[in-house]
């Protein structure tokens, strides 16, 4: 696939001193109540019909001196990784009479996945796959939360410790925003949580909690907010970004946690925005914690803001600094995604950080751009090199897509090694012709990525609002499979029938996403293997059977389903990997030349993601 890259790579360290420093504030934050999922009976999700979480704003750019780049060149090293394999995927979360979906997920070393979105939680053992009753986010927080206003929620799965840590805000005013953080107590997410309750205008000016996100040292829970002015929208109501920092096994003991929170964290006078967490890569690290943002408001832009908030709770080192970076590469305010219907427009919302990851002494993310050779909305990947030195480098790529459209990614790491900075980047889907799904990528940290795996189309459209402009994120969940290799598990956006009175709705997708590329010992078949396979597309046949031109085979699904279709010899043995798509559901016709075969004897093998498995015997004379 086509690669953008720079050119020349060059790097100027701006000055990093703000005109005041961070400021350091010191909570004690005491348990409130134990929540038990599996003891939640009654659960009445309640939910105003398709109301905003938090209601967005007209698009607000900002306009520095930076001189217009529109179709930059670049060059290309042309190096195309190994394709992506699609492993387990189901769906996950259904539609919840709201907007915008705002997916996030975990999944622990034994294989319990924890998905959320905006007003609901989804748990699914993927080794025996179970999938637990739904709960809602208002049921699970109803002890210490009597609002049940809640939105914007994440959850995150602590290797060191086997639990999950879960978090939601309430409240879109000053007098009633607060921060729910659960940690679960075991890790069985089934069983009991500590519940706890930050302020949410923890200043006492007046502003309200917006936009959580969530990262982890070995000992520690960071969580960044955005401080909000009261009835105003989250592009013009900024305030600044905090973040809190506060002794996660004492959440998971449900005792008194001890917590700090960092303010006033500016460039130029300037308060940063939305500071995105750089997680732990192959595994957490410790004691810092590194964060990414920009200028994400920009029209277009190069400046990264790299902040590092250093050392633990209490030590003297524990403090708060910020460096101005430029990368390479510029960003731009994205574009809105389009769908198969004109009239209804996907929200891209700006250019924030919305992934990152630090491994092998880099941190790697990604965020929402444009491809400006055609006016797309697309992903930027970038990299920071020697963060910890005083002059770390960065370069940044655009991923290219000639007709898709592609936003909201995030990124965790899948290398082995010290040398391997394999990441796999998720992230959702749509155009004029396919509705909005997820696909992912595979990255190398230098500018080369693998195709483009569609994990997911969807079956409809969205429209849930009136304005003409739908809400498409505001963001995706993405983890390492810690105890895994090479594996990331994601959830993400999928366009669906939300019921009879909401057709055009969206919901979950999650999915398992592996490196390895598929071996010939992956596919060799025997032929009493050949004899017992099962065969749901039993009645399918293959024609004309014998041929010497071209097979054809008609495929009936009641379902769109990811299919791979295979050639393999008359011993099993793959001969080649004909076609991997999204097939449609209902009538479909697959078809593939012969004139470069030898003759003889062949098997046509079909399977799917929903186990879909055909094993057709051809002849070729």
């Amino acid at each position: 696939m086509k690669i953008f890259i720079s050119a020349f790579l060059f790097l100027f360290i701006l000055n990093s001193f703000s005109q005041t420093a961070p400021v350091k504030t010191t909570f004690v934050i005491k348990k409130q109540a134990v929540t038990n999922y599996d003891s939640i009976k009654k659960d009445y999700s309640p939910s105003i019909l398709i109301k905003e979480m938090p209601v967005q704003g007209p698009k607000k750019k900002e306009f520095y001196a930076y001189p217009e780049q529109k179709n930059k060149s670049f060059s290309s090293t042309n190096i195309a990784l190994p394709s992506l394999v699609l492993g387990k995927n189901f769906f996950g979360n259904g539609f919840n009479f709201g907007t915008p979906n705002d997916n996030d997920m975990a999944i622990s070393d034994s294989g319990i996945v924890v998905s959320v979105i905006n007003k609901s939680i989804f748990i699914r053992n993927t080794k025996t796959n179970v999938t637990l009753p739904g709960k809602s986010l208002a049921a699970f927080t109803t002890p210490i939360n009597n609002r049940h206003e809640e939105f914007d929620p994440k959850v995150m799965y602590d290797p060191r410790s086997d639990k999950f840590v879960l978090v939601c805000l309430v409240g879109y005013v000053d007098s009633t925003s607060k921060i729910i953080v659960g940690f679960s107590q075991t890790n069985s997410p089934n069983g009991n949580w500590n519940l706890y309750a930050l302020p949410g205008n923890p200043l006492n000016n007046n502003l309200w909690s917006d936009y959580p996100m969530i990262g982890m040292t070995e000992k520690e829970l960071f969580l960044s907010i955005n401080l909000l002015t009261n009835n105003s929208s989250w592009q013009t109501g900024f305030v600044e970004t905090l973040v809190w920092q506060m002794k996660k096994d004492s959440g998971y003991a449900g005792l008194p946690i001890h917590a700090t929170l960092h303010s006033n964290i500016k460039f130029n006078g300037k308060a940063i925005r939305n500071l995105c967490p750089a997680k732990g890569g192959k595994k957490l690290h410790s004691p810092n914690m590194y964060f990414i943002s920009n200028r994400n408001l920009a029209n277009q832009n190069d400046t990264v803001f790299l902040v590092n908030v250093t050392d633990t709770i209490g030590s003297p080192s524990n403090t708060v600094t910020t460096k101005a970076l430029i990368s390479n590469q510029t960003y731009y305010m994205p574009p809105d995604g389009r769908q198969p219907i004109a009239t209804e427009s996907l929200a891209t919302n700006d250019a924030r950080n919305l992934g990152a990851f630090y491994e092998n002494n880099i941190i790697q993310y990604v965020h929402n751009t444009t491809n400006t050779a055609n006016n797309h909305s697309t992903i930027y990947y970038g990299v920071i090199s020697n963060p910890q030195s005083a002059q770390p480098s960065v370069a940044g790529y655009i991923i290219p897509n000639d007709t898709m459209d592609f936003a909201y990614p995030n990124i965790s790491y899948a290398g082995n090694s010290p040398t391997d900075n394999t990441a796999i980047i998720s992230f959702d889907h749509s155009s004029d012709k396919v509705f909005p799904g997820c696909s992912a990528i595979r990255a190398d940290g230098s500018g080369n990525f693998s195709d483009v795996l569609r994990i997911r189309n969807g079956v409809n459209y969205i429209n849930l609002l009136n304005s003409g402009q739908e809400r498409w994120g505001d963001y995706s969940g993405s983890q390492r499979k810690y105890n895994g290799n090479g594996v990331v598990w994601m959830s993400g956006y999928y366009a669906c029938n939300g019921g009879s009175s909401y057709p055009k709705a969206h919901a979950a997708w999650v999915a398992e996403l592996k490196l390895d590329s598929l071996s010939i010992s992956d596919t060799a078949v025997s032929y009493a293997t050949i004899n017992n396979e099962r065969n749901n597309l039993e009645q399918t046949m293959v024609y004309p059977n014998p041929s010497h031109q071209i097979f054809s085979v008609d495929i009936s699904l009641a379902n769109p389903e990811y299919l791979n279709f295979q050639l393999l010899d008359a011993q099993g043995k793959l001969v080649e990997v004909l076609l991997r798509d999204w097939v449609k559901g209902k009538e479909n016709k697959f078809s593939f030349s012969t004139k470069d075969l030898e003759l003889g004897i062949y098997f046509l093998k079909i399977t799917g993601n929903f186990k879909t498995n055909l094993l057709k015997k051809i002849i070729i004379n």
